[in-house]
């Protein structure tokens, strides 16, 4: 398997980047607090794919923002 693969990728930066799993969690919660559109998510593959591929789309935005507000603090 490649290192370079977008999930391996996105998985060890949820390990390493403390921000960017606060906002994996903080989506979890959403998730928690909507059940039904969870629920939706579960029986329709594609939009499982598609949260997934949004998630990897974004993953360099999000890493910027993040970035940016960690210069920010200092």
């Amino acid at each position: 398997m490649s290192a370079y693969r977008p999930i391996s990728r996105l998985n060890r930066y949820y390990k390493t980047n403390k921000g960017f799993r606060a906002w994996v969690q903080a989506n979890e919660r959403w998730f928690k607090e909507n059940p039904e559109v969870f629920q939706q998510l579960l029986h329709n593959p594609n939009m499982v794919h598609l949260f997934m591929n949004l998630m990897v789309m974004q993953a360099p935005r999000i890493q910027r923002r993040l970035g940016r507000m960690r210069q920010k603090k200092r």
